[in-house]
Parts: C-alpha cells; sequence; structure tokens
C-alpha cells in the first residue's frame, strides 16, 4: 500500500480536500481551499500535485483514521519546482494567512 502524506491543517504548497462519502463510497469529492462542504465525509489537506492526480488516488478508512493510497498500477507524477516557483508558492501562502487575520 503507497500512502499519500496528508496533512491536518494548510501549508505552503497544500489544497484542501474534501471527500464525500454515503454507506461507505465515496460520491464525490470537492477540491479547493476556499471551497466548504455542509455534508459529512472525510477533509484533509495534499500536496498541490497529488490533488490535480486525485484519479490515481482512493480513500481508505483504516481503523478511524481515513487514508489516500495509490491505485494499484498507478504512479503519481511529482513535478519538479524551480526555487522561484517554491517562492511564489510560499509567498501566496504568507499573502493567504494575512488576508486571514
Amino acid at each position: 500500500m503507497n500512502e499519500i502524506e496528508t496533512y491536518d491543517s494548510r501549508e505552503p504548497g497544500t489544497i484542501k480536500v474534501f471527500f464525500k462519502v454515503v454507506d461507505g463510497s465515496v460520491v464525490s469529492v470537492i477540491v479547493g481551499n476556499k471551497s466548504v462542504s455542509t455534508d459529512r465525509g472525510y477533509q484533509f489537506y495534499v500536496d498541490n500535485h497529488i490533488a490535480e492526480q486525485l484519479d490515481k488516488c482512493e480513500l481508505v478508512i483504516d481503523g478511524l483514521s481515513p487514508k489516500l493510497i495509490v491505485k494499484e498500477g498507478e504512479v503519481i507524477h511529482e513535478p519538479e519546482k524551480t526555487e522561484r516557483e517554491l517562492e511564489i508558492e510560499r509567498l501566496k501562502y504568507e499573502l493567504e494567512q494575512l488576508e486571514r487575520a
């Protein structure tokens, strides 16, 4: 099982993902840091490149914790980021934090 790292709170380079679950099955997925769901489900943050490849992932419940894993036979591609791209990501995150304050 190839588990994908998830985060409990917003960090630079991450995006919120919400999985709506009905009768044990995922029926919809909402992606976006400003999105709000009024339904029951599971929410966590993933790296931006993971959110772009959610079709290659599946949500599993291990005990009481939801986990995101790579589907069998799928490969997650990690983009190479330049220092400039990383700095832009960090500055966007800081701006977002300042706007919330």
